[in-house]
């Protein structure tokens, strides 16, 4: 494991918070110059810390209200099965998280859909077509009360002690 300095750590999260911000107002942040700043965040992503930079959409703008969770367990545990049913599962479009779990069932998964009927064609038409399933739990959200997926890296009451 790599260890990071507090400056990386407030860059982190200051990227997750707006990874729109220029290089300059990172810089100003941190109390450093463009050039060491450049260089950090070039590093964090060469260590893969730094994933990715999406645009995060919401979903309600394109009509996608239903938000579900799908409890799925296979009919036994075995390695080619669940091979079988990962590969499947990521190239569902409606699949935005899945999991492997441990307890009484073998997966979850985070779906976003349309509507009722969105989610009744997916488990007709998709996911109940793999015959590796013995069964599909799920539940519904009434209201989103907390969505992110912003990793906290530094407190902000340590991030105040340092400036």
């Amino acid at each position: 494991m790599v260890s990071f300095d507090k400056i990386d750590l407030i860059l982190l999260d200051e990227l997750q918070r707006d990874s729109k911000q220029s290089v300059k107002e990172l810089a100003k942040k941190v109390n450093l110059s463009i050039t060491p700043v450049h260089e950090r965040i070039k590093k964090l992503e060469a260590l893969n810390v730094i994933q990715n930079y999406v645009a995060v959409v919401n979903p309600n703008a394109l009509g996608k209200t239903l938000v579900a969770y799908c409890q799925v367990k296979l009919i036994r545990h075995q390695e080619g099965l669940f091979e079988e049913f990962e590969q499947y599962v990521r190239d569902l479009d409606e699949v935005q998280e899945a999991y492997y779990m441990a307890g009484p069932y073998d997966f979850l998964l985070k779906l976003i859909l349309k509507d009722m009927k969105d989610y009744q064609n997916f488990v007709v038409h998709k996911i109940s077509k793999l015959d590796i399933i013995s069964n599909i739990r799920s539940a519904f959200t009434i209201q989103s009360i907390k969505n992110t997926s912003m990793i906290k890296c530094i407190l902000d009451e340590n991030r105040d002690e340092e400036e």
